[in-house]
């Protein structure tokens, strides 16, 4: 069941596994977890007045302003599976969209890993050709190097996996999260976790804290 803290933007950087936190805390508070990408995907399958404008900004190859961008995610968050609550989560959030989304007992949870620990977990994952696994060299290695043990296609390291982009895709974090994350440090409301572990354990000690609030 949802509870009176359950409103939540969940902020992690790239390899701290934010989703899969989202979706598992979603879970345990009986709340939707939703992101940015869902938001406007959302906007734009329901055939809104905000998806119309949305979709003739992406037509012409625009970013869409900042204003329709917040105001597709409260339009989101304001549908009748989210009254309730959310959990809602990025990797590279806008203080705009979360100060549109303070309201009574909302809470900004920090994933916290290293940029040496997300860098080792991202630069080591290898996807499959074929089934489309994702595999990792050291957490999760193949039998045979570079083989897929599901359906034995040839494995791919991304570009998106390489070092100098990790390294630019932390940058952005920390450039977009660092403002965000004062903020709510200097307003009592951030709740920081290490997520240098897995997500049921980081799950279970978000919920234990959120239950105590």
């Amino acid at each position: 069941m949802a509870t009176a803290v359950a409103r939540l933007a969940l902020i992690g950087p790239p390899g701290a596994e934010t989703a899969e936190v989202a979706y598992r805390l979603a879970g345990r508070l009986g709340v939707p977890s939703i992101s940015m990408v869902d938001a406007v995907q959302s906007a734009v399958r329901t055939g809104s007045a905000l998806g119309d404008e949305l979709r003739r900004f992406m037509n012409a190859g625009q970013a869409p302003p900042l204003e329709l961008v917040v105001a597709i995610v409260r339009r989101r968050l304001g549908e009748p599976d989210a009254v309730d609550g959310f959990v809602f989560w990025t990797e590279s959030p806008v203080l705009a969209v979360l100060r549109a989304l303070e309201t009574s007992g909302f809470h900004v949870v920090e994933l916290v890993l290293a940029d040496a620990e997300a860098a080792r977990r991202l630069t080591g994952r290898r996807l499959c050709r074929g089934c489309g696994r994702v595999w990792h060299v050291e957490s999760a290695p193949t039998q045979v190097d570079g083989v897929c043990d599901r359906c034995g296609s040839g494995l791919v390291h991304r570009e998106d996996d390489r070092p100098a982009a990790v390294a630019r895709q932390l940058g952005v974090h920390h450039l977009h999260s660092a403002p965000v994350l004062a903020r709510y440090r200097f307003a009592g409301s951030l709740i920081s976790v290490d997520a240098a572990r897995p997500a049921e354990e980081i799950t279970t000690e978000l919920a234990g804290r959120l239950a105590r609030s």
